[in-house]
């Protein structure tokens, strides 16, 4: 589960929603045979928001149990998507969170069970090829211990029992789903050998950071894999069969999530699929989800945003994460390695006809109003026709303007889109100055994923309004 990076932030970034670098060369996965994967992972603690000066942390008790039972089979040579390392079929993907009191639950849909996965750097990441998950989805799927990285707990070296071994920190920090490591490491122990099997305990007091905060973790735990050896020095097998732990994590919070601090308990268990598992992966596991989903060509670190009323949708950077979302529009925050980039406001406007549509002037006066005593100058305005593929010549005003706020150089940039139905929206962007070479075209990118949602026959009958913003 995640909210971006982090398992503990998937929790997090769910409550949040209710509350409204890989060090080293990449990582090869485990991608040996087809396994059968089963996950618990329960959490309880505290969420709290950043505290004023002389002000007491507001807490919120938080309970997630969650609940994940998949068939994993590594991806052909000839996969369509060379980015896939493994595809996975979920049986079950469910998470129950409680917040304060109030709860709720979320799974995945069908149309989402059987997808993809790749591994950019030390960070799993799941996707679909010919479609977008939503962040909740993307969220959910995120685990600490990812079995694409369970095998980096083991050594290549032959070990006697009580010799350790140092987890590397790229893999510690992918297998505990944070960004960095910066203190403390991930150690490993063969505590006995019985049977073929080796037992390992697992441990280590670590600080690092996530979504560019610092995040405190302990970590107790075990695992299991098989065993050969010969004069009391043992080969440890790279398929690691189980996983027992308890994670104890003290994060602060960022630009997008609340802080937490949490106990999480995860129990995984990895098997050899069977010709039962493989049948019942054929079997349609819910209907189909109710919401219509954006097609297309879908790959790792995009995802899909819809409008709660259906009015549009857009297929975004995984980096642009949700803050704030009610009937009037949404607010996102781009965060990059940490660094909050800028941010973007996206609100529907009441329709009308496509010949009273604001132009270049009209949209200079009203932001030359709105930022009266902080805009400096118009940069740029421009107005074209998106002629792409699918036809649908969406109407684009972009204005670019610069002035300050707060006493720090600040840079807007202005959209507003319109199709032939006279379906309407404003799009916001503002960053600081200092941020616009990182921030780069990351705005022309979001409008090129903006799409209105195509009416049904009765919406089509409906008059169009005539008031323009």
């Amino acid at each position: 589960m995640k909210a971006g990076r982090t398992t503990m932030r998937a929790w997090a970034s769910a409550a949040a929603f209710l509350l409204l670098a890989a060090i080293g060369s990449p990582l090869q996965a485990s991608t040996a045979a087809e396994s059968r994967v089963q996950l618990k992972l329960d959490v309880s603690g505290d969420l709290f928001g950043p505290a004023g000066r002389d002000a007491q942390t507001d807490r919120q008790p938080i309970e997630v149990a969650a609940r994940f039972d998949f068939r994993e089979t590594p991806a052909p040579a000839d996969a369509a998507d060379a980015a896939a390392v493994v595809t996975r079929t979920y049986f079950e993907a469910t998470a129950e969170i409680r917040v304060d009191g109030q709860q709720s639950v979320t799974s995945l849909p069908a149309d989402a069970r059987r997808l993809a996965v790749a591994l950019l750097g030390t960070t799993p990441s799941p996707f679909l090829p010919d479609a977008f998950l939503s962040r909740g989805e993307f969220d959910l799927l995120e685990t600490p211990f990812d079995p694409l990285l369970l095998d980096q707990l083991v050594t290549r070296e032959a070990v006697a029992v009580d010799d350790t071994w140092r987890i590397p920190a790229d893999a510690a920090a992918g297998l505990l789903a944070i960004d960095t490591i910066e203190t403390g490491e991930l150690e490993a122990k063969l505590v006995a050998v019985a049977d073929g099997v080796a037992q390992v305990a697992l441990a280590g007091v670590i600080d690092g950071a996530a979504d560019g905060v610092p995040t405190h973790v302990i970590v107790e735990g075990t695992f299991t894999t098989a065993a050969r050896g010969e004069n009391e020095r043992y080969t440890l097998d790279a398929g690691v069969a189980s996983v027992s732990g308890l994670l104890r994590e003290r994060r602060q919070a960022s630009h997008v999530a609340p802080g937490f601090e949490v106990e999480a308990r995860l129990e995984l268990k990895r098997s050899p699929a069977d010709d039962e598992t493989a049948a019942a992966a054929d079997e349609p596991a819910d209907p189909p989800t109710a919401m219509p989903r954006r097609r297309g060509a879908g790959r790792p670190g995009v995802l899909w945003h819809r409008d709660p009323a259906g009015r549009y949708d857009l297929v975004h950077d995984a980096r642009w994460r949700t803050v704030e979302e009610n009937d009037e529009g949404v607010v996102m925050r781009l965060v990059d390695h940490g660094a909050l980039v800028a941010q973007c406001s996206i609100a529907a406007l009441p329709r009308a006809n496509a010949d009273v549509t604001p132009g270049i002037a009209e949209m200079r006066r009203d932001i030359e109003r709105s930022l009266a005593g902080q805009l400096g100058r118009i940069e740029e305005a421009t107005e074209s026709t998106r002629d792409g593929a699918d036809g649908d010549g969406l109407k684009i005003i972009r204005v670019a303007s610069s002035g300050t706020a707060e006493g720090l150089p600040f840079h807007w940039i202005h959209y507003v889109v319109a199709d032939a139905e006279g379906r309407r929206a404003s799009v916001t962007f503002m960053l600081e100055a200092s941020m616009r070479k990182r921030f780069d075209a990351a705005d022309r990118a979001l409008i090129e994923g903006f799409e209105f949602v195509p009416l049904t026959a009765k919406e089509a009958r409906l008059p169009r309004k005539t008031s323009v913003p």
